[in-house]
């Protein structure tokens, strides 16, 4: 028979609410479900003492004679007596189980031999789950009454009420009532029971969200609303056919329910009315009231991606020579929070899409089309030009006319050449839309002045955004920004950012530059300056900064606050919420205040320094592994887990590869605390945004699954008497065994010992520790400082090394050493000169010449250091100074 192909409609079930003989009905089965259990918990055993006494419990072992002799009547009836006491038993296990499980919303654990028994248990308490016993308050004792079925409490929903109440003596139906409640909602339908299969939380959760441990979102979304069958989900286990439930905002394959609009009555002409207001209306409009009536989150950095990946790549790029020095605490927390927000795969998508418009438009002889915004999610990017151009490039398709540009090629495959520079230089990210894409703006498209009102402390922090954007993004290498009134820690990050007293000290050094470029004929097409202001300034100050920034290509304005000379005004309320008026809808906008600049300014001064003189007068210390463990127990071993490149761990057990990735962490994480750490503290760093002690317990023991037991039979996921967890001693973590050759070899005898050790050490070393962690992932190592202490460790151990083999004279083995030190610090100045001395010994000045070509590919436009400029000069007497 085949399926309806129409949605289920929720009005079919009123029919279905319980009638008062129903209700009468269910509890009678529930007193007898209440009499049976105290019967066979209570009366049983009461039974058995009266009839048998005691339970016969043997106080000794019986002797051969016992086992021999025949068995008596009074025998038997003692066997049977102790098998019923057994039964009893077992049955009360079950029952508590069932409890335990019933009020944690979940499924028991199956007990053992007991199958019929845990049903029948598990029946009796399916009996009470709304008798207020095990499950809470009844929730079908009585039908649902008018504030149970209320709709949500929100601007569109009251509207739309009372757009569709009939007549006063026509009541809404219940189906109504909930339909209202769940406007503008994702909502899923719960199916009907087919070929025994039955729908749940879990499935519901996996099939639309991915993951179905995020089964407890669904069900706190849910829970005590009313069905239109009457009945409440109280339990996660128990839905019901027909109940429609709402979904996450980020589900797939779900409907949203639609929005029924009322009348628009005409604002009186005395209210106030933004331009935002004005233009966003339809699908904009509704979009604003859900993001208005979205939770708020305390994190400054939450839907900053962009801006984090920004950040941590130019943070990558200042630590590639040197690990630098240690940054205080609120410095390193900012880092594990830039790392927990960063979205280096979008960044990097978004680059290749902006060089391959470029590439393809150059291909086409057409210039690059003018966009004043973008939309990028994770597959995909639109732009929004103006004016119109129907005609797209290859690999883009035009949509309404022109306006909008798409993407038509796969954002995973897409390639484009590295030599080309991006479109849309001043492209920077305002924040996220309710559906987590980014919303960008082109500053320079405005042609004038960008303002942000609103809440003055909000648009400055905004604005600092903006700015920090403009000058770390991948894509804005060509971007120089004047600024003022903005934190003094923005300069300090970023040397494309120049502070300035007021904003007509900006304007006149603006206007002096190209009066300057006029008078020397440079040209400055490709170039483009922002102009920031983030403090609020008097109108005539914000109607020069328009004049200036109008009458200058290539020049953008942005300032807090709001001016008749704007030519895009936006808006940020307290809650930072920002509406964008040319897009018709609001985002959650970016935002960095001046302590998180202050933090962000610190990792980058840490980066600077110079924590060791360079020679062998000072070896860094090392800290003594409490698992003794070299290099050959790392490769040997059952369980192991290494953090010195990308992270991996092996265990023989097995788990489900979608699960790998969290597993992973989990288990790298208590590697490097072997003294033991709480589940909650577990939690807090695996999963900062918060978790439910269910699934955290349950990710626990799949991790206890992977790795197995030890020789002994005891789990290598232990638990102590505290609750503390821990790794059992057999499992084997590479940074252990670095750690262990490096103070074996400071206490070695001989030299040929020493380098023996070193460098079976320095062969652990694959990269950089935590190479290419997940996004979002293992953001608690920042707090650590651990990826410092690795990379110092192995400078130390890789010079010592060096030092050793040219002593010995083998320049190539010096050379192999120093290598260890560019897989982590990829331009290290020290080990390249290393490595150029071994290659003039080996291969003369060829050998050099190679070298110094593979140093600039690392340098990347970098300039080379002093130090080695003039060793290349010595090298290469012939051309050294050119290629230096």
């Amino acid at each position: 028979m085949t399926e309806p192909t129409t949605t289920p409609d929720a009005s079919r079930f009123e029919s279905l609410a319980p009638a008062p003989v129903e209700e009468s009905s269910s509890a009678a089965a529930r007193a007898g479900s209440a009499l049976a259990l105290v019967a066979l918990l209570v009366g049983l055993p009461v039974a058995l003492l009266l009839l048998g006494g005691a339970p016969p419990i043997p106080t000794e072992l019986p002797s051969l004679r016992d086992l021999a002799r025949q068995l008596s009547p009074e025998d038997l009836v003692s066997v049977l007596v102790g098998i019923v006491w057994l039964i009893w038993l077992v049955f009360v296990v079950c029952v508590v189980l069932e409890v335990i499980a019933t009020r944690r919303g979940g499924l028991a654990r199956t007990v053992p031999f007991a199958g019929p028994l845990q049903h029948l248990a598990r029946a009796l308490i399916g009996g009470l789950l709304v008798t207020g016993l095990v499950a809470g308050p009844a929730a079908n004792a009585s039908g649902p009454s008018e504030s149970d079925i209320a709709p949500q409490t929100g601007a569109v929903a009251t509207a739309v009420v009372e757009a569709v109440t009939p007549a006063p003596e026509e009541k809404p139906t219940v189906a109504d009532k909930i339909e209202n409640r769940l406007e503008g909602e994702l909502v899923y339908t719960v199916k009907a029971p087919k070929d025994g299969y039955h729908d749940n939380l879990w499935d519901i959760a996996e099939r639309h969200l991915g993951d179905g441990f995020r089964y407890k979102e669904i069900y706190e979304l849910n829970k005590d609303k009313v069905q239109l069958d009457g009945r409440k989900l109280e339990l996660a286990r128990l839905i019901q056919p027909g109940w429609q439930l709402a979904m996450p905002g980020d589900a797939v394959g779900v409907d949203r329910m639609p929005v029924e609009q009322a009348p628009v009555t005409p604002a009186p002409a005395g209210s106030q009315g933004g331009g935002g207001s004005s233009s966003a209306s339809g699908a904009g409009g509704v979009e604003s009231d859900s993001t208005a009536q979205a939770p708020e989150s305390t994190a400054w950095w939450m839907g900053a991606g962009l801006l984090a990946s920004g950040l941590l790549a130019a943070l990558a790029v200042a630590r590639r020579r040197r690990p630098g020095g240690e940054p205080d605490e609120s410095a390193r927390e900012t880092e594990a929070d830039l790392r927990l927000a960063a979205d280096h795969e979008r960044a990097a998508s978004l680059e290749t899409a902006l060089r391959h418009l470029t590439h393809a438009c150059a291909h086409a002889g057409v210039d690059v089309p003018s966009a004043y915004a973008a939309v990028v999610g994770h597959d995909e990017v639109v732009l929004h030009l103006a004016p119109a151009v129907p005609e797209a490039v290859e690999g883009w398709e035009a949509l309404e006319d022109g306006a909008v540009w798409r993407l038509a090629e796969d954002l995973a495959t897409l390639e484009a050449p590295e030599d080309v520079e991006p479109a849309y230089p001043s492209l920077v990210s305002l924040g996220v839309d309710t559906e987590g894409r980014d919303v960008l703006v082109d500053l320079a498209s405005s042609g004038g002045l960008i303002t942000v009102g609103g809440d003055l402390h909000v648009s400055a922090e905004v604005i600092t955004s903006l700015v920090l954007q403009a000058a770390v993004s991948p894509w804005s290498r060509s971007v120089r920004v004047l600024a003022t009134g903005l934190p003094a820690a923005v300069a300090s990050v970023a040397e494309r950012v120049t502070l300035v007293p007021d904003v007509e000290t900006a304007a006149s050094e603006l206007e002096a530059s190209r009066a300057d470029d006029v008078l020397t004929g440079r040209r400055r097409e490709d170039a483009l300056t922002l102009l920031a202001v983030g403090t609020s300034s008097p109108g005539f100050a914000l109607e020069r900064l328009a004049g200036v920034a109008g009458a200058n290509p290539g020049t953008a304005a942005i300032a807090v606050g709001d001016h008749d000379a704007a030519r895009w005004r936006l808006h940020v309320d307290e809650h930072g919420t920002l509406h964008v008026p040319q897009l018709g809808l609001a985002v959650t906008a970016n935002r960095i205040g001046s302590h998180h600049a202050e933090s962000v300014a610190a990792l980058f001064a840490s980066a600077g320094l110079t924590t060791r003189p360079g020679d062998d007068s000072d070896r860094v210390a090392v800290s003594l592994p409490r698992r003794d463990a070299d290099d050959a127990a790392w490769l040997t071993a059952t369980s192991r887990v290494g953090i010195l490149g990308s992270v991996i761990v092996d265990g023989p057990g097995e788990q489900a590869e979608r699960r790998a990735t969290v597993l992973t962490e989990i288990i790298a994480f208590l590697a490097l605390h072997p003294e033991g750490v709480h589940p909650t503290v577990l939690a807090g760093a695996v999963w900062p945004l918060g978790v439910t002690p269910e699934v955290r317990d349950a990710n626990i023991e799949r991790a206890r699954v992977w790795l197995g037991s030890d020789r002994e039979g005891h789990h290598r996921v232990r638990e102590s008497l505290d609750g503390r967890l821990s790794l059992g001693p057999d499992v084997v973590c590479d940074w252990d065994a670095f750690r262990h050759l490096v103070i074996a070899s400071r206490r070695a005898e001989f030299p040929r010992d020493e380098i023996d050790l070193l460098r079976r050490a320095l062969k652990l070393v694959r990269g950089p520790a935590f190479e290419d962690a997940p996004r979002g992932r293992y953001a608690w190592s920042a707090t650590l400082g651990l990826s410092r202490t690795v990379g110092e460790l192995v400078i130390d151990a890789a010079l010592r090394l060096a030092t050793l083999l040219q002593d010995g004279r083998d320049p190539a083995g010096s050379a192999a050493a120093a290598g260890a030190i560019l897989r982590i610090y990829p331009t290290h100045e020290q080990a390249w000169r290393i490595i150029l001395r071994a290659r003039h010994e080996t291969g003369g000045t060829a050998g050099v010449a190679a070298a110094v070509e593979q140093l600039l590919v690392a340098l990347d436009g970098e300039p080379m250091d002093h130090t080695t400029a003039t060793l290349v000069d010595e090298l290469l007497p012939q051309g050294g100074s050119q290629v230096s």
